[in-house]
């Protein structure tokens, strides 16, 4: 999902060790609140006149953004620090509207509770942030959509009011990242630009900045994420997926593998991009043999064949990106039981699908065969043997 591209785009600052002088320098003389998560705050200090509150990334809710907003309007700062992964800085972006004209925040958390995506009113961002990401892939930090965790599910929030004033890339803050972590980051960078790519309206300059930037990606693993260098290039990639014209086409929705994805993650708990790693072939197929309702076949073909050229990957898209997720071993969920992939199913399209414009004439029967096609990591467990995962959503 990519949002409306009017306005600016954030001031991006990037270095080796650029985090601590440049926050300090843009908060100078200003009131700053300062979201941290708890988990990797300890290594980054706004000084005075800057306030703190620790979050907890892994128990981000609707409940924990609320309260931040509570702290925002409480006293209202005249600019936020949003740092850690996506989590917090989406979290955090949702907070700060709070100090928006028009209720803005009331009307986000409560659309949200009622529907899966939610299209604020029109408006610049209500006050500063400067987003220091700590993880990779997610461009959070430079883009205008968040996500939001209610008990619904994970609901997508998208306008100009949620993209951050700066965005501050440090590879400091990303060493203590596994490789798996950094190459899954890469992974939901590269899928941005190929979800943007299965759309039939985009054009000629966004289809060559995505084909670029995903052989870019690519190549930049291949070389190797361990070095402080190789961590701040990926990160630069990522944030360019939302600074080119790669992501500007007509259709915002054309990636129909994350709404998939997104519901499949919330359901199992598990990661987003464990999540994507089993759907997305199984999606790809479809987009192969002709079924428009998920993507254009040339569109996804002509972007894939400069990407795969970069990794020597095979020229199917399908079979190319499952040779991918192999190669870089990322991890994918178990098998869900039919009754679980049901379920998983009817929700994608009661959130989604039919009628809804994200994924426009797919129906439940059409998610359930995705997901019995996808990818997953081992066979069907027995419906009396399920891990806890398979039974979030029963309990109500």
């Amino acid at each position: 999902m990519t949002g409306d591209f009017r306005g600016r785009v954030p001031t991006l600052w990037h270095g080796r060790g650029i985090a601590r002088q440049t926050t300090t320098r843009l908060t100078a003389g200003r009131d700053t609140l300062v979201f941290a998560d708890s988990a990797v705050a300890p290594s980054f200090l706004v000084g005075p006149p800057a306030r703190t509150m620790l979050v907890e990334a892994r128990a981000v809710d609707v409940a924990v953004v609320q309260a931040m907003a509570r702290e925002i309007s409480r006293r209202p700062p005249h600019m936020i620090v949003a740092f850690g992964g996506g989590t917090v800085l989406d979290a955090s972006k949702i907070a700060a509207l709070a100090l928006a004209r028009g209720r803005v925040f009331d009307y986000a958390i409560g659309h949200a509770a009622k529907a899966a995506l939610t299209l604020l009113p029109d408006a610049p961002p209500p006050v500063d942030i400067v987003a220091v990401p700590t993880t990779l892939g997610t461009s959070s930090e430079t883009n205008s959509v968040a996500v939001l965790q209610n008990e619904h599910g994970y609901r997508l929030l998208v306008g100009r009011a949620l993209r951050p004033r700066h965005a501050v890339l440090d590879p400091c803050n990303l060493a203590t990242l596994s490789s798996a972590s950094v190459r899954e980051g890469a992974l939901e960078a590269l899928l941005r630009l190929a979800g943007a790519s299965t759309s039939p309206r985009g054009d000629s300059r966004g289809n060559r900045d995505a084909s670029a930037l995903g052989a870019a990606l690519l190549t930049a693993v291949a070389q190797g994420t361990a070095s402080a260098a190789a961590r701040l290039r990926l990160a630069r990639l990522s944030a360019a997926t939302q600074r080119t014209a790669a992501l500007r086409g007509k259709d915002p929705y054309s990636a129909r593998h994350w709404y998939v994805a997104n519901e499949v993650a919330f359901r199992l708990g598990v990661r987003k991009m464990v999540a994507t790693a089993a759907v997305i072939a199984a999606v790809w197929d479809r987009i192969g043999a002709g079924d428009p309702r998920w993507g254009d076949r040339a569109s996804l073909h002509g972007f894939w064949s400069h990407v795969a050229a970069a990794a020597a990957l095979p020229d199917d898209p399908s079979a190319g990106i499952a040779a991918l997720i192999d190669r870089w071993a990322i991890p994918r969920p178990p098998r869900p039981p039919d009754s679980e992939i049901r379920r998983i199913s009817a929700a994608i399209e009661t959130s989604w699908g039919h009628r809804r414009p994200m994924l426009p004439g797919l129906v439940e029967e059409d998610f359930r065969d995705v997901l019995r096609d996808s990818r997953w990591s081992a066979p069907s467990v027995g419906e009396d043997h399920r891990p806890p995962m398979f039974r979030r959503e029963e309990v109500k």
